[in-house]
């Protein structure tokens, strides 16, 4: 780890989607994060994006049953997390109830009897929406986390687990006058939750001297694709005095865009997401009639383990320096995720690289955001 320049300066990593299930597959816990690791540590604050309920507890909800039956690994899995090097998940997800409130109220204190504290969830909705505070070198970072992607029911209520929402209603719109032609969508966030959100960063802006907030969010699976709704929450985040925003959901890299000096990274992508396709679904579990659209059925490389459609297998780790209290400089590592889900991150001497970059330009251009490659690090131009 290079020298830092200045005692006050905090770096904070974050990476997309992580599903540990090592334990579960006999292997050693510390070799999901083998690769990477050491860099994830180099960092005073360590995110990742939970996929999946670390517990045993709970059965599988009803809205659950077509597609999400492998939403819960074994809790030692938690040691992969450990060993990565990670401080915080966020866990609002289209999965974090799969297996109902048992599950998720276990995972939750799983994760803090290992020292990995959670944001997005609880017990109830006071706690789903209450901010994890971290101080560092006289600095309080405070970070957030809400879900879009939710079937009903996943929501924290009063007296309810689940996690903080930020539902969305979507409309269908003709385009042409021809029948039968593609509708426009259209996605309208929830005001009520867009305020309570905004109340939230508010509260969180003063405890704290700089908020993050992440977003499970987004079209999955479709190569650039975002919804209408992702940038009046993400507008709304930042007005509301949010210094960083990170997205999840799509399993691929998307575009980055720069809103009032602030980042927004839609989608984050995989980091380490072992899904267990290969297994056996239990009784009653259907394909998904979308899978063609959504490109899952798809296997331009890989294996049961971890494959699909090849730019699955792009990711990257986020760098956030603060300085002085503020953020003072945003980035990106590429990496490259291989058939057993093992990310590892690349240089600039690697054609991985460059791949990688050439992927999330062409979005982020189209959002009028300029990337400059300084060493092994891609430079978000505010």
């Amino acid at each position: 780890m290079a020298a830092r320049t200045d005692s006050q300066e905090i770096i904070i990593h974050s990476v997309g989607d992580v599903s540990p299930r090592r334990i579960d597959y006999g292997e050693p816990a510390e070799s999901l994060f083998a690769m990477v690791a050491d860099r994830i540590k180099e960092a005073d604050i360590s995110v990742c994006q939970l996929e999946c309920n670390l517990s045993t507890k709970g059965w599988l909800q009803y809205r659950s049953r077509p597609t999400t039956w492998y939403g819960r690994a074994h809790p030692d899995n938690v040691k992969s997390l450990v060993h990565g090097g990670f401080n915080l998940v966020t866990h609002a997800s289209n999965h974090c109830f799969d297996y109902g409130p048992e599950s998720l109220v276990d995972t939750i204190e799983v994760l803090r009897r290992n020292g990995v504290e959670v944001v997005g969830v609880g017990r109830n909705i006071e706690e789903a929406r209450r901010p994890a505070i971290f101080e560092r070198k006289g600095t309080k970072v405070a970070f957030l986390d809400y879900n879009s992607v939710l079937p009903e029911e996943y929501q924290a209520r009063d007296d309810k687990p689940g996690c903080a929402p930020i539902k969305i209603s979507t409309y269908y719109e003709t385009q042409e006058f021809e029948p039968g032609t593609p509708p426009r969508v259209i996605t309208i966030p929830r005001e009520d939750d867009l305020r309570a959100m905004e109340e939230d960063i508010k509260r969180a802006r003063a405890q704290a001297d700089v908020v993050v907030v992440s977003f499970h969010w987004g079209i999955h699976f479709i190569a650039g694709a975002l919804a209408d709704y992702q940038f009046t929450v993400g507008h709304r985040a930042i007005d509301a005095g949010a210094d960083l925003v990170l997205g999840s959901h799509p399993h691929l890299l998307k575009g980055i865009e720069v809103y009032r000096g602030k980042v927004i990274f839609f989608s984050q992508g995989n980091f380490a997401q072992e899904t267990p396709h290969h297994l056996k679904p239990p009784p009653g579990i259907v394909p998904r009639r979308m899978s063609k659209i959504y490109r899952s059925g798809e296997h331009e490389f890989g294996s049961a383990r971890y494959g699909g459609p090849h730019d699955k297998q792009y990711t990257m780790m986020i760098k956030c320096i603060i300085n002085r209290k503020s953020v003072n400089k945003v980035s990106f590592f590429p990496g490259w995720i291989n058939d057993r889900a093992e990310p590892r991150l690349v240089g600039r001497d690697d054609p991985k690289f460059h791949e990688v970059l050439g992927y999330v330009e062409r979005w982020s251009r189209e959002l009028g955001t300029a990337l400059t490659v300084e060493g092994d690090e891609v430079v978000v131009q505010c």
